[in-house]
Formats: structure tokens, C-alpha cells, sequence
């Protein structure tokens, strides 16, 4: 291995490592700081921006990097369709030169984390929540545990919670669709047909 290859590989490997930090920091967010504990559930298949149910609705913050989604009888949180094209295109070119040997399979190592975990939101059910409410320039949540919470009250972005750069019309559109599922909760969808016998 020439000198320039392991400078590229050693690289490859410091951005792997980056990377999976971003992600397990994120897990750790999303477990620990997004929602309580006992209610958050982590979903991997989010709904794409052109495909939501009657009823449901997705808000972004003010520069489109997070997302709010109310998915049937659930909401999702988490980085918007974006936000998460534009690490991926990062990746995507920090790892495009190299393609074979140690460095290639280092590079598709990093692909395949971001791909499998970027997209990751936190998702907890309309049926835990007591009351929700947009209140000091955030969305509120009361749960019928009696905790109460503020979503991405933990990040901040130029000095400014992320939780304060959703739009106050975008906020109280999606209070009250939440609170219409709360009083409607969507039916279960029916199970699938089994399949037919095989003839005897």
C-alpha cells in the first residue's frame, strides 16, 4: 500500500469514525433527550414528504432541518428528508474515491451505517399524551404520566433551541391535528388475508 493509500484509508477511517459517533450520539438523543423513555419507540420508516394519510400532517422548522410528522395514531421526530439527502451526498463523496480493498470496504461500511441510521426518528403514540399545546414559542407536551415535555429542548442551533424555529401557524396547525387524532384515533389497519389453502 502506497503512502497516499493509507493517507486516504487512514482518512476514510477518521470520517468512519465520525460518523458512527454522529450516530450512536444521535441513538443516545433520540433515546434519552427526544422523548421519555418509557413512551419512545425509535422508527426507522418514516413516511416520504409526498405520502401522508388523510389527517396527517408534517411540519419543519424555519430552515428545514428537523421534522415533526403525525403518522396515523403516532408522532415522529427527527431530521427532515433534507437535511438527511445532504449527509448522505456528504458521504457520498467523501468516500466515492475509494471503491476496492481495505479503503472500499471501510467506505461501504460508512454508507451503510448513515444509510441504515440517518433517518432514524424517534416515534411515541397520540394515545400517551394528555395534553399538547403551543405555549412560549414551543410545542408542549403533557403525558398522562404527568411528565411534561418540550421537543428538541436539548439542541441548539447558533445559540437557539431548536425547539423555539418551528413557525407559530406551522406549531398550532399541528397542536390541533394532534388533538383531532387524540379525539379520533385511526382504526388499526386489518390484518391480511391469509393465503388460500393448497388443494388437497
Amino acid at each position: 500500500m502506497t503512502v497516499s493509500s493509507r493517507r486516504v484509508v487512514a482518512g476514510l477511517i477518521r470520517f468512519a469514525l465520525v460518523i458512527l459517533a454522529i450516530v450512536f450520539a444521535s441513538g443516545y438523543f433520540l433515546h434519552k433527550r427526544v422523548m421519555p423513555r418509557h413512551i419512545m419507540r425509535i422508527e426507522t420508516e418514516v413516511p416520504p414528504p409526498d405520502v401522508l394519510s388523510p389527517g396527517d400532517l408534517r411540519i419543519y422548522n424555519r430552515d428545514s432541518t428537523v421534522d415533526l410528522i403525525l403518522a396515523g395514531n403516532n408522532i415522529l421526530a427527527g431530521l427532515s428528508p433534507k437535511t438527511i439527502a445532504k449527509v448522505k451526498n456528504a458521504v457520498q463523496t467523501k468516500t466515492a474515491g475509494e471503491t476496492t480493498g481495505f479503503g472500499g470496504s471501510i467506505a461501504q461500511i460508512v454508507k451503510t451505517s448513515v444509510a441504515n441510521a440517518i433517518g432514524t426518528h424517534a416515534s411515541f403514540p397520540v394515545t400517551d399524551i394528555r395534553d399538547i399545546r403551543y405555549e412560549d414559542n414551543t410545542i408542549q407536551f403533557e403525558w398522562k404520566n404527568g411528565e411534561k415535555h418540550e421537543l428538541f429542548s436539548n439542541t441548539t442551533v447558533d445559540k437557539e433551541k431548536v425547539s423555539h424555529t418551528f413557525r407559530q401557524e406551522d406549531a398550532e396547525r399541528f397542536v390541533a391535528a394532534v388533538k383531532d387524532r387524540m379525539a379520533h384515533p385511526v382504526a388499526p389497519a386489518p390484518p391480511p388475508p391469509a393465503p388460500p389453502k393448497p388443494p388437497e
